[in-house]
């Protein structure tokens, strides 16, 4: 009895192993410009403008707008988290910056129950917990078990805290916390310890009941399945061009280097924006086919998929979300980007799928001023 249940232990294993190393490997090296137009993926764009009673400044790269329920939860770098419903109008901050009682100084990254719709704020590996009111609960802290938290997502109503594993002090990859910061569980990591002063980047991401993960020493991207389980999605393939696991002297030598800036899926797609050899890029994967298709990116979120379904502004996605069933891919213009684009020939010229959403789009822009918030662009994914 125990040859055979040790042989299916065995088999197991080997066919897990070798699912592994059928997985779609990413690989920045040998990729062709090949362009994909929103028309090809998606079927309606529409915009929402964010209520300018609050004035919003700079949105940090990594903090990505949240939909959860009926409310967009966005991360302000001087204020704090913000509450909009639907239609983008302000409706409360989650508590605020500070040093005082129940404030936050850094929000180094947020997460939302969406039962509850409590706010969890990692305000240097201390959590801060918020209600849906805006008011602080409690506060607890992880900095214990690593030396620093990438990312925190609340699964299952359980906070899943990312460590960043370049410090020496973090024999965990992740763990899992109840919500007043009891431990659950422990993922042992599973590189080798390190320490490294470049590069480091992690996310988390949802999706179809899971939550993805990723990190820039590493070259599996996982799910994880609702009893914690890793699966792994697909691989970024290993290299030269890798951040090294050592510490660097001079920032030259990481020039040619692969950064991740973000990953995430959706049913049909994967999606990973990166910085190569100095180059950012933002590449669309159908997963059926294992195509790839290639667009840049700037830091000012312009960029992105060439936008034929109304002649607007490339389309560069930084969220997903699913609602009634239908998935949606969101990213940011800003209105002088629009004001600008209107009063262009090209836009005038251009012949998009929906010539009703073109002048939709004219007539919006025409009504923004160049000091207004920044406008949500919601893309309708196929089905």
């Amino acid at each position: 009895m125990k040859f055979y249940y040790l042989s299916f232990i065995l088999l197991l294993a080997s066919s897990c192993k070798q699912k592994e190393q059928n997985l779609f490997e990413f690989d920045p090296r040998s990729l062709d410009k090949k362009e994909i137009t929103l028309s090809q993926i998606a079927d309606n764009i529409s915009y929402t403008p964010l209520d300018n009673s609050i004035q919003l400044g700079e949105i940090y790269d990594f903090h990505y707008p949240k939909f959860i329920n009926n409310a967009i939860f966005l991360y302000e770098n001087k204020i704090g988290v913000l509450v909009f419903n639907k239609n983008g109008e302000f409706v409360r901050k989650i508590g605020g910056k500070g040093r005082g009682p129940g404030e936050y100084i850094y929000g180094l990254d947020f997460t939302v129950d969406n039962k509850t719709e409590n706010v969890f704020i990692n305000d240097m590996d201390i959590i801060k917990v918020f209600n849906k009111e805006g008011q602080f609960l409690k506060s607890f802290s992880l900095n214990k078990f690593g030396d620093l938290i990438n990312n925190i997502e609340i699964f299952n109503s359980k906070l899943l805290a990312f460590y960043a594993i370049q410090f020496e002090n973090t024999p965990y990859e992740w763990m899992v916390f109840d919500t007043i910061g009891n431990v659950i569980i422990q993922e042992k990591r599973r590189i080798p310890q390190f320490t490294s002063n470049v590069g480091g980047g992690k996310g988390a991401y949802h999706f179809n009941d899971m939550i993805g993960y990723w990190d820039e020493y590493s070259d599996t991207i996982f799910l994880i399945s609702d009893n914690y389980l890793q699966i792994p999605s697909f691989i970024i393939s290993p290299g030269d061009h890798r951040y090294p696991k050592t510490t660097i002297n001079a920032p030259t030598e990481i020039n040619n280097k692969l950064s991740l800036r973000q990953i995430f899926e959706t049913r049909n797609f994967l999606i990973v924006r990166y910085i190569y050899n100095e180059i950012k890029n933002f590449a669309l994967i159908d997963k059926e086919s294992n195509e790839i298709f290639l667009s840049n990116w700037e830091f000012n979120g312009s960029g992105g998929i060439l936008n034929d379904l109304d002649g607007g502004a490339r389309f560069l996605p930084k969220s997903y979300y699913i609602e009634e069933d239908l998935e949606y891919i969101v990213g940011f213009s800003y209105p002088n980007q629009l004001i600008d684009l209107v009063s262009s020939n090209e836009f005038k010229n251009s012949s998009p799928k929906y010539p009703d959403k073109k002048l939709e789009l004219a007539k919006f822009a025409t009504n923004l001023k160049e000091t207004d918030n920044p406008v949500l662009v919601i893309v309708r994914l196929k089905k």
